[in-house]
């Protein structure tokens, strides 16, 4: 999976969550002792702040996500937001010295151009300039914005993302086997995938896929980073590689039929395995699936449950991929651009969202006994979103996107019977090493 794709996939989670919100309603930029707005927005002048993000969505996507609620709340300030599309990709726009106050995206996404165009902003003065109480956030996402900026604050989160295990009733129904529960292991997980992985005439069920690798690899619930943030080297001969691989991808494959079946697709199962020819029982896949494609979940009885772990971590889920947004060195008004943050931040706004499905980015436990009970799923066993705690998220580098599809193409490769695990991570490391120096090179000329 190319790094465009694995962000499109875990964005078409969060745009298009935002798409289906709707506004969201008055909410203050700051709150009181009471949880009350205490910051009104500045109204003397005209402000324009321009928006940006590398995630491909379009226009009518970010005023769905943030645009409409943003110049409802900021009457006074014009909202612009550039695509990323042909003519407008952020190195067109730096090329063009086009200014963008915000840009926002997956963390490492978003993290990435900021520094590469250095377009980079510490905002730790102006958070308490601002007020912006850092603790009230989930904290694996702080320490990751931090660790993978020096120290500094060049984003804040607005929305979380984790991963969990939805499943089809229809096919748990058809075999008999009782519904999978919150709080299993991989190992139990995959003892009730070999009851229900099976060939009924021409259809091949498979009891259990995860997500492409380099989503289950990105969120890895063992924080395991793809570089060594010391060395720079590739961490994929690592045990916990090993064991992830095993546990996720191979065991499942043990099964009659399992790697037949993704030799004859040319391709890992996806989504539209589970939603549309329906043979995929148990599918580990980003929480906001249902609430970004909700017609495709239509098609079946479906519930969640929260992701397996592994028994040398328990209670640990996967790492979130973190919506984050951050004000770049080049942005015109750097307080009004703070005040829209902070807002979007803000413990009502994030409650409003919250109810309508969105994952916040803060702690509080009003806010996650709210969620998604404004959804058209809100029956579902959303509790399995909070079930586990966030796994800290790993280090992340400049160059992931050299490495990523080497890992993912590994793990097809011992699927399908080409190679042997250890041959695979020993062959992949090399050539993820490889392809960083390559490119570190390329950079220095």
């Amino acid at each position: 999976m190319s790094k465009k794709s694995m962000i499109a996939a875990m964005l078409v989670l969060s745009t298009l969550i935002g798409c289906s919100n709707g506004g969201s309603g008055g909410a203050g930029t700051g709150q009181d002792a009471d949880g009350k707005s205490d910051v009104k927005p500045k109204t003397e002048e005209p402000i324009e702040l321009i928006f940006h993000s590398n995630n491909g969505g379009n226009v009518e996507q970010f005023d769905s996500k943030y645009g409409n609620d943003l110049r409802k709340k900021f009457p006074n300030y014009t909202i612009k937001y550039i695509p990323d599309a042909k003519g407008t990709s952020l190195p067109e726009l730096m090329a063009a010295n086009q200014r963008i106050d915000i840009l926002y995206n997956v963390l490492d996404a978003a993290l990435q151009p900021l520094i590469e165009y250095n377009l980079q902003y510490d905002m730790t003065d102006l958070a308490k300039k601002h007020q912006v109480d850092l603790t009230a956030f989930e904290p694996t996402v702080i320490d990751a914005i931090r660790n993978s900026s020096g120290g500094k604050l060049y984003m804040l989160p607005t929305e979380n993302q984790v991963l969990v295990l939805f499943y089809n009733k229809g096919i748990f129904d058809k075999f008999g086997v009782p519904y999978p529960k919150d709080g299993m292991t991989w190992d139990e997980a995959n003892e009730i995938a070999k009851k229900l992985t099976r060939k009924e005439g021409d259809k091949q069920y498979l009891g259990i896929f995860n997500a492409a690798p380099a989503i289950m690899f990105k969120t890895n619930q063992f924080s395991e980073p793809y570089l060594d943030p010391k060395t720079g080297k590739s961490t994929f001969e690592r045990e916990s590689w090993k064991k992830l691989i095993q546990t996720l991808f191979l065991d499942p494959a043990k099964s009659q039929g399992y790697a037949e079946r993704i030799t004859e697709l040319k391709r890992m199962p996806n989504r539209l395995d589970f939603t549309n020819t329906q043979e995929i029982a148990m599918f580990a896949f980003q929480y906001g699936f249902p609430l970004a494609v909700p017609k495709d979940l239509e098609k079946i009885d479906w519930d969640l449950v929260s992701l397996p772990t592994f028994k040398e971590q328990p209670g640990i889920g996967s790492q979130s991929a973190s919506v984050s947004i951050g004000i770049t060195s080049i942005a015109k008004n750097k307080d009004a651009a703070m005040e829209v943050i902070k807002y979007l931040t803000s413990a009502e706004y994030q409650m409003e969202i919250s109810k309508k499905g969105v994952m916040s980015a803060r702690i509080d436990d009003s806010i996650k006994k709210a969620f998604a009970q404004d959804s058209p799923s809100k029956g579902k066993n959303w509790k399995a979103v909070y079930y586990n705690k966030i796994a800290p998220i790993s280090s992340k580098s400049l160059y992931e996107s050299k490495v990523e599809n080497l890992y993912g193409a590994a793990v097809m490769d011992v699927v399908t019977g080409k190679t042997d695990l250890n041959t695979a991570l020993r062959e992949t490391a090399e050539k993820a090493d490889k392809a960083v120096a390559e490119e570190k090179q390329s950079k220095n000329k």
